[in-house]
């Protein structure tokens, strides 16, 4: 966990930041289908920048005109201790977190109103809406969590974003620990995968091991044969001897920093003519990705390299034609590929998403109108720090593969003939896709892999399928 002068470090740099007080909602527990059997609780992760281990619906208050952070908890009842077990005091939690005062959140109304001295009070929107709507009116600021432009004051938002983008060293810590756990999910998936299983018995394997560790998934695992849906959380086929699985999961531990890998390797233990020549353009683009991960790059660059190393490779398989630079300006490749390289990491699997593209693209910068491009998350200046995930991937969709629209657009540049054959392979089940997802650093002096012990070179992913370990 990051140490308390860690996180009394940053609280005062978002102090430094403020012109008046800022009021920071933690978030409660929110009901699985009646009140008493709650989802797991999840803290707001900007309050989990600030604040170790917090309690539901703990509050806190930032006062930049005296310094003080005063964080408000929930009174402790005979009840508490009867349910739960015994609750530090307000002595005991104010000693634990190094703020100010502890206050009774149940009055917060009240106590905001004291301390805030008829000062403007600003806040910013979580994903509990009952935090939410209290957090509106105590501050008087119209909130909506679902529109990035209605997160909160812009200004304190970049002053958020300038804090949470460069990882300081404890960060990384957890984001290290993060993906030691991750990696060891990922070659218990790997070495048990055999066919006859159905996905759901890896995807046991894989959320068993985060349990073991104390960890929880940072997203909805995705485990797959499957491969050309993005975002596949069904776990229900069975495993054939000429599938791709794709796993991309990662863990979560208690301080909320995460990991996030995709590997893919074959069910049968190697992969097919095809799978191998896709799996090596894929790699290549992955390592080509990386490579360009260093201060001062832009990021959309990043991703334009990876989509060269696609085109090249899809011109030698004969599915792409023509020159690989005017493929990638034509946007024919994103047919093959079509989302961006990667996004921002740190206590999201999406770091600070809800932002929307005011943190997440330069200014000046906007999406482009291009399908796949349209889909990058990031178009910054990389920067000692910050933490991205590079995912290319290649893929065989037949919603866009048969889309006449495209059929008619990118005819000069794609095989259709022979990417059909792709979508009837396997028994009919089809090719599915391959991506490779690593988590990498941003230095001073270029990059670090976080990710680089998790198994990607083919060979070596091929002799690890259920070898049981």
């Amino acid at each position: 966990m990051p140490s308390l002068p860690h996180l009394q470090r940053r609280r005062r740099q978002f102090l430094d930041h403020l012109e008046s007080p800022v009021l920071l909602m933690a978030g409660g527990q929110r009901p699985r289908n009646y009140p008493a059997n709650p989802y797991p609780y999840r803290a707001d992760s900007t309050f989990l920048f600030f604040f170790q281990d917090p309690e539901p619906n703990s509050a806190a208050l930032f006062d930049p005109a005296d310094g003080s952070v005063v964080l408000f908890v929930p009174e402790r009842t005979p009840q508490d201790a009867l349910w739960h077990g015994p609750v530090p005091g307000f002595h005991e939690t104010k000693e634990q977190h190094g703020v100010h005062q502890v206050l009774d959140v149940d009055r917060l109304v009240e106590h905001v109103r004291t301390l805030a001295k008829n000062r403007r009070v600003h806040g910013l929107a979580v994903a509990d809406p009952k935090a939410t709507a209290l957090l509106a009116r105590i501050t008087g600021e119209h909130f909506d969590h679902d529109d990035p432009a209605k997160q909160g004051q812009s200004s304190l938002i970049q002053a958020l974003a300038e804090l949470r983008m460069a990882k300081a060293e404890e960060e990384l810590a957890e984001i290290r620990k993060a993906v030691a756990v991750t990696r060891e999910a990922h070659l218990r998936a790997i070495t048990r995968t055999r066919p006859g299983l159905h996905e759901h018995d890896l995807v046991g394997s894989v959320e068993g091991t985060f349990a073991q560790h104390a960890c929880v998934p940072a997203y909805n695992t995705i485990l797959s044969v499957r491969g050309e849906v993005l975002h596949n959380h069904r776990h229900d086929n069975l495993l054939k001897e000429t599938d791709i699985v794709l796993l991309d999961a990662g863990a979560e531990n208690g301080s909320g920093y995460c990991a996030d890998v995709t590997r893919c390797w074959p069910s049968g233990g190697r992969f097919g003519a095809e799978g191998r020549d896709v799996y090596e353009i894929v790699l290549r683009a992955n390592r080509a990705a990386i490579e360009l991960v260093k201060p001062g790059m832009r990021y959309r660059d990043v991703h334009l390299r990876a989509c060269m190393e696609i085109a090249d490779g899809l011109v030698g398989m004969g599915v792409l034609r023509g020159n690989p630079s005017a493929i990638v300006e034509s946007g024919a490749h994103a047919l093959f590929f079509p989302h961006g390289v990667g996004h921002l990491l740190g206590l999201d699997v999406h770091d600070m998403e809800c932002f929307g593209d005011s943190v997440a693209y330069a200014p000046g910068r906007t999406r482009s109108q291009q399908f796949g491009l349209s889909y990058l998350r990031l178009d910054l200046d990389l920067q000692p720090g910050m933490v991205v995930t590079i995912e290319p991937g290649v893929y065989f969709v037949p919603a866009i593969l048969h889309n006449d629209e495209f059929r008619k657009q990118y005819r000069d540049h794609v095989d259709f003939e022979r990417a059909e054959r792709f979508l009837t392979m396997h028994g009919l089940r089809g090719f599915g896709g391959i991506r490779i997802e690593d988590d990498v650093a941003c230095t001073k002096t270029g990059h670090e892999v976080l990710t680089r012990d998790i198994p990607k070179d083919r060979a070596i992913i091929e002799e690890l399928v259920g070898v049981r370990l």
